[in-house]
């Protein structure tokens, strides 16, 4: 330590850099933390894309979750084309983990949605540590999957609906 980490978005079609994050996490009384930060667009950066999608927290999920992972499967992390969204759960190199959202998980959203009302995504989105998208997808994903009860499109509500049967261990990713 301290270790620089970039995450750099580039554009699909041009090949062209659309922005860059340079940032350093170091170890604070043994625990890695971000102690310094540039973000970068030579077209100017998006504010609310960057509001929306963007988390401070990603570096040190790099450093301390995706690196540790791939040194243990023999990988070299500069080899590695790190994600540049969906942390903290993009931070995780097994994608068998990253992408499976339990049942018992969404009902956790679900509960924690029914509580909240108006407001919730900004609300789950800060407890979980993930975008505001993310956690209204959850909640999607939960009245997809019968978990909560569908609403006319826009409105927020629904009953929770709790089914012994749909209790499954396993990580509660997304």
């Amino acid at each position: 330590m301290p270790v620089v980490v970039d995450i750099i978005s580039i554009d699909p079609d041009d090949g062209a850099e659309r922005w860059r994050v340079e940032a350093s996490v170091d170890l604070i009384d043994g625990t890695p933390a971000l102690v310094e930060m540039r973000v970068r667009s030579d077209a100017g950066l998006d504010p609310g894309y960057q509001q929306e999608s963007f988390r401070w927290a990603s570096p040190i999920d790099i450093v301390s979750v995706t690196i540790p992972q791939l040194l243990a499967r023999g990988l070299d992390p500069y080899d590695h084309d790190l994600p540049i969204d969906g942390f903290p759960i993009a931070a995780y190199v097994d994608r068998s983990i990253r992408t499976r959202l339990t049942d018992e998980f969404l009902e956790e959203i679900a509960a924690r949605y029914v509580a909240l009302g108006r407001g919730y995504a900004t609300a789950i989105a800060s407890e979980r540590q993930v975008s505001r998208r993310t956690a209204i997808s959850w909640v999607e994903k939960a009245r997809e999957r019968g978990i909560l009860t569908p609403t006319t499109p826009g409105a927020v509500g629904g009953t929770l609906v709790v089914r012994p049967s749909s209790r499954h261990s396993g990580p509660a990713t997304d």
